[in-house]
């Protein structure tokens, strides 16, 4: 009997399927680590944020914000030579990384006289397992320094 050389078609099916169930499984472990990730990097930058909110509070006595009631928007495709990146590092001594799949805005709400952060998700991507709202979370100021994380549950 002479001996074939390479696979028969079944085998190479089979390792194709077998490819295709660990695939299956490994995708939405891989958007839920993913997920967890841009959350724990949003929070760890609004709360470096905040920390240089404070030094720029007790080298100026006034906290850092976007005057007359703009906002300092800083997308994931800005460009790392913007000017409105350049304002926060310059005034808050530290580097908002773009070119991952974060937003952030810097905003002042002159009625209650608030400033907020707002770090969003890029896209419909979500930062947290929530509800209320996945995409997004706040760090809101008040004029007598009391800061507030509006995290979703």
């Amino acid at each position: 009997m002479v001996k074939q050389r390479g696979f028969t078609l079944i085998e190479l099916l089979m390792v194709v399927a077998i490819l295709g169930v660990l695939a299956a499984t490994a995708v939405p472990l891989y958007r839920t680590l993913q997920q967890r990730t841009y959350g724990r990097e949003a929070v760890i930058m609004a709360k470096q944020i905040m920390e240089a909110q404070i030094m720029y509070f007790l080298e100026h006595n006034s906290k850092f914000w976007p005057e007359d009631g703009r906002s300092i928007d800083i997308f994931h495709t800005t460009e790392p030579t913007d000017p409105q990146i350049d304002e926060v590092k310059n005034a808050l001594k530290i580097l908002i990384p773009v070119g991952h799949y974060l937003n952030y805005q810097f905003r002042t709400l002159n009625a209650t006289e608030e400033a907020t952060i707002t770090i969003s998700s890029h896209g419909n991507f979500a930062l947290f397992d929530s509800d209320s709202n996945p995409y997004q979370f706040q760090v809101q100021v008040n004029k007598t320094g009391n800061i507030t994380y509006i995290i979703p549950d």
